[in-house]
């Protein structure tokens, strides 16, 4: 059976942080629907190279929509992903699903949620449909914005966003930097 998403899941340096990642994924209603893949950096390529290595793992991802879920993020709460799944269906599977992220406890998108806008969208906020996130894998840009690139690639492909008022995700402004020793 084909999982509704695919959660992908880059880590470095951040075990007590990816440990909560999981524990929220786990803690999903529909956790049989649910797929994660977690791509650990062992030598330090960074946010960068994290983007840089999306499209060598595409043939990992089964699920039928992709969500970059960062190892400092944790989902917002245990129904988020059943919530979703309603969403694409009663919207017969849009290529795009933009939701609301809080990092450092401000909500993200700014504004209108599409097109995408720099400072103004996350990450986290976007939901893409697996096939339309293969044909994009190789547009994440080689920076710390990288998941911007890909967003604007979408846009400018000509996808259309459907946008779910929900709170999706919680997350850290890590900037990459591994956690601090407790």
């Amino acid at each position: 059976m084909t999982p509704f998403i695919s959660f992908y899941t880059p880590t470095f340096r951040r075990p007590q942080q990816l440990a909560a990642c999981l524990a929220s994924v786990g803690a999903q209603t529909v956790v049989d629907d649910i797929e994660q893949i977690v791509i650990p950096d062992h030598v330090g390529l960074g946010i960068g190279g994290m983007f840089q290595r999306v499209q060598e793992y595409t043939s990992a991802v089964h699920g039928r929509y992709v969500h970059l879920l960062a190892d400092d993020d944790v989902l917002a709460s245990p129904s988020v992903v059943e919530k979703v799944r309603a969403f694409a269906e009663s919207r017969n599977f849009p290529p795009v699903i933009v939701v609301k992220v809080e990092k450092a406890g401000a909500q993200l998108p700014y504004g209108e949620p599409w097109p995408p806008r720099l400072t103004a969208i996350d990450l986290g906020c976007v939901i893409t449909r697996s096939d339309i996130w293969r044909k994009h894998a190789k547009c994440y840009g080689d920076r710390y914005e990288g998941d911007f690139d890909h967003m604007q690639s979408l846009f400018e492909a000509g996808h259309q966003a459907a946008y779910l008022d929900l709170l999706f995700l919680r997350g850290a402004v890590s900037n990459g930097r591994a956690e601090v020793a407790a």
